[in-house]
């Protein structure tokens, strides 16, 4: 049994129609796309913090990574021209499909996975007023909570 190849981000990004003219371009939309998504998981969240995530981290090795062929990074205005007219729907499907083939849920698949969260209220009076614990089950396919305990906390005497 072989095993398959699962194509980079990049590749399979590739796979998204680039909505700008030949004239000018000096990033594939691949790239761009690519060079988006490894800042928003990095916690940037306009595009002006996406090419500045690219300007701090620009180095040999991403731009290699991201097949970037000069030694600059793209600026707010390329990320901006390529996002205004880009295909969403064709970007979420190679995206969804890229992470599939990493192992990653698809939304179907999703709507039973569930999360356990917990929670320790401090008492407010001191000691006079014990704290409460609370721990709570969550289905994000149905985006609400399931079920929810809560219990004062004893303290060892």
């Amino acid at each position: 049994m072989r095993a398959e190849l699962v194509p980079s981000l990049v590749e399979a990004l590739g796979q998204v129609p680039d909505p700008r003219k030949a004239r000018g371009k000096r990033y594939a939309a691949a790239t761009l796309m690519t060079l988006a998504v490894c800042a928003m998981l990095s916690g940037a969240r306009s595009l002006y913090a996406i090419a500045q995530w690219g300007w701090d981290h620009n180095s040999a090795e991403l731009r290699q990574a991201l097949g970037i062929q000069q030694a600059a990074m793209p600026s707010v205005a390329t990320l901006f021209r390529l996002f205004r007219d880009l295909d969403r729907s064709a970007f979420e499907v190679a995206l969804a499909d890229w992470l599939a083939a990493q192992g990653v849920p698809r939304e179907r698949e999703r709507e039973r996975a569930g999360a356990l969260d917990g929670k320790t209220l401090r008492g407010i009076h001191g000691e006079e007023v014990p704290g409460v614990q609370l721990v709570a089950a969550f289905v994000h396919g149905a985006g609400e909570v399931r079920g929810q305990k809560g219990g004062a906390i004893t303290t060892p005497n």
